[in-house]
Order: C-alpha cells, then sequence, then structure tokens
C-alpha cells in the first residue's frame, strides 16, 4: 500500500472510532431521585427532597427520575411548563415510581424548566427544578 493509501485508511479508521466513541447511542444517561414523604391518611405535612436539582446532561442522553415515597399509591409526573421549550420529543412522562425522557430533539442544548408533580392519593405537590443540556464538550 501507497503512503497516501495508508493515511487514508489511518484517517477513516480513526474517524469510525472517535464518531463511535461520542454517538449519543451509547449515552448512559442521568438520574434524578426525588424522595417524597406522604402525610398518613390525610393528615400532616407532605416532604420531598429531590436530588441533583438541576441535572445536567449531554446532547442525546436520557433522564431516569426515580421516585423514593413511603406511600403505595404515589405517582410522579414530568411535564414541560406551559409554552416553555422541552429538549425531549414527548411533552408529558409519568410512572409509579419511576418515568424516563429519552428521544432528546436535536441541537436541543440550553436550559429548560419543567415541573415534578407528585401524588399522593387526592394530595399533591409541584416541584420546579431545571435540565441543562450541554453540548457534548465535556
Amino acid at each position: 500500500m501507497n503512503p497516501r493509501g495508508f493515511v487514508l485508511v489511518v484517517s477513516i479508521v480513526l474517524f469510525a472510532f472517535v464518531s463511535f466513541a461520542t454517538s449519543p447511542a451509547n449515552a448512559q444517561g442521568k438520574s434524578v431521585v426525588v424522595t417524597a414523604k406522604c402525610p398518613n391518611n390525610g393528615h400532616g405535612p407532605f416532604n420531598f427532597h429531590m436530588t441533583p436539582w438541576e441535572v445536567e446532561v449531554l446532547q442525546g442522553e436520557p433522564i431516569d427520575w426515580i421516585l423514593n415515597t413511603n406511600s403505595e399509591d404515589t405517582r410522579i409526573v414530568i411535564e414541560a411548563k406551559e409554552g416553555g421549550e422541552w429538549p425531549y420529543s414527548d411533552r408529558k412522562h409519568e410512572g409509579n415510581g419511576r418515568t424516563s425522557a429519552s428521544q432528546m430533539k436535536p441541537d436541543a442544548e440550553g436550559l429548560y424548566e419543567y415541573n415534578i408533580t407528585i401524588y399522593c392519593g387526592e394530595d399533591r405537590i409541584v416541584i420546579d427544578p431545571r435540565v441543562r443540556v450541554g453540548g457534548g464538550s465535556g
């Protein structure tokens, strides 16, 4: 093989390796843990703790919201603020104990505000955190 052909093959192999290593399909994603203490029999305070408050993800990474609670009838709803932008294709995600967002829009870099609503039976609390999507530079 002549030197030009060797350089071309090495360049293509390096490009393929870098493209594969940075592909969003390989993204691990982030977890957000929300702990909620529901009132006993409808009496008492409704407490919550969330970590991290502002979740940072790279372009293409999913987010998994995990709800820890003392109540079996608790559910969590994640949704974009009314009229606000949202980096994922589905603007609402809900589940009992866990929900996730995985299909990110292309070029979603920016800061997004959203609501987490936790329902304990008929009681509910709305939490107002943020998602920051980075440009993929680290």
